[in-house]
């Protein structure tokens, strides 16, 4: 056994120590050694003795911030004696869960490390701990534990546990589209954007999309994750988010009752570029929204190349293709078309554009080439996302 083999269990030993101060040196010494490689190659051969101690210790930590009345001090003109001694464990014991859930956030982009947390039910766990958080009008944390919750849902396993809940994926989704929303902290512009990539990686796999787009309440929440579209910070997420639905044709029932469309051409549509006559091909009400809000082509490649196969994807099916042509399809592609430098995106929308410009009839003939096509064929799975603390936005 190697000298540190022996010294990173001991380290771990005291994130179980019944003082705070403790706990606090315990938890910030781990967090200093996830940067380095060998503690890291110790959680790949024991990944259950650095995730149940961590785990258990944001667990503690927000216990104690549940249990603490912000107004107390306040209001009683500070603390005094053994309250004041109590308050600074509350206080130590609170840094401590931070370091913790930060040291988690790191150790956890390891596969290893992930499975490891889904056997302990870290999903679950700590969803409820952000929950509880938030409830109180706490949420000081809410970053950290949405990194965790990305880089847990990057595997399969992790992704089917958050799907076992389908209470877990609505107030993911609740919080994700709260407004206001929380004020930058720690370098992160937007503390709640590591939910967005939870979300694409929970639409990867086909239980999260028929949790999120189907049923009574389907068409209301895609409506929703659509509209995140809007913000430049949020897009590239829910374009993938957008792209797997789409890539979905048991999801086009849903989608085509959406203003999915309409998002998606106020970055796709090259409004001052486009002659006047195209905008006459536009549905007024898609015309006069553009307009009025603007519109211009994104100069982001990973958005646009996404969106393309997003659109392929919805060609997939005629209630897609109709949707799409309802709502200026054919000009939107052209009008893009004539912008775009990209050749893999190019030839994605010389794919699609057949589909809406022949007819559901003429497309008969061409369906089955169209099922043939290595372009179609092709199409790539769904992509997840991960996090780390060395990724501000």
């Amino acid at each position: 056994m190697s000298e540190q083999d022996q010294e990173f269990p001991e380290l771990l030993g005291f994130l179980q120590d019944p003082k705070a101060e403790v706990l606090q040196a315990a938890a910030e010494g781990v967090l200093s050694y996830t940067e380095t490689p060998e503690f890291v190659d110790y959680c790949l051969r024991n990944p259950r003795s650095a995730a149940r101690p961590l785990l258990r210790l944001v667990e503690r930590s927000e216990a104690a911030k549940s249990a603490e009345s912000p107004d107390k001090a306040r209001s009683s003109g500070g603390y005094q004696g053994k309250e004041k001694l109590a308050h600074a464990e509350k206080v130590a014991l609170a840094a401590a869960g931070v370091a913790a859930l930060q040291a988690l956030v790191n150790i956890s982009s390891a596969p290893a490390v992930q499975d490891e947390l889904v056997a302990l039910n870290a999903p679950k766990r700590i969803t409820e701990a952000l929950r509880e958080g938030w409830l109180e009008g706490r949420a000081d944390s809410a970053h950290w534990h949405a990194m965790l919750l990305t880089n847990v849902t990057t595997s399969k396993t992790g992704q089917e546990a958050l799907c076992k809940d389908q209470g877990m994926l609505d107030f993911l989704m609740a919080t994700y589209f709260t407004k206001p929303r929380l004020p930058p902290r720690d370098g992160y512009e937007d503390p709640l954007l590591f939910l967005g990539k939870v979300l694409v990686n929970v639409t990867a796999i086909k239980d999260g999309r028929t949790l999120l787009g189907s049923g009574e309440q389907g068409g209301k929440r895609l409506s929703a994750l659509f509209s995140e579209l809007g913000d430049r910070g949020r897009r590239p997420d829910m374009i993938n988010a957008v792209k797997h639905f789409c890539l979905d044709t048991d999801c086009h029932e849903a989608i085509v009752a959406t203003d999915l469309m309409a998002s998606m051409a106020t970055f796709l549509y090259p409004l001052k570029k486009a002659a006047p006559e195209h905008h006459a091909a536009l549905p007024e009400a898609m015309r006069s929204l553009l307009e009025k809000e603007g519109a211009t082509l994104t100069g982001d490649l990973a958005v646009r190349a996404a969106a393309a196969l997003s659109m392929m994807g919805l060609c997939r099916s005629s209630e897609g293709r109709e949707y799409m042509r309802a709502l200026g399809g054919k000009e939107l592609l052209l009008s893009w078309k004539n912008e775009e430098t990209d050749e893999s995106v190019l030839t994605n929308l010389e794919t699609v554009l057949p589909a809406m410009t022949l007819t559901e009839e003429e497309l008969a003939e061409e369906s089955k080439k169209l099922a043939k096509d290595s372009k179609f064929a092709g199409l790539p799975a769904a992509e997840t996302q991960s996090s780390s603390l060395d990724e501000p936005s």
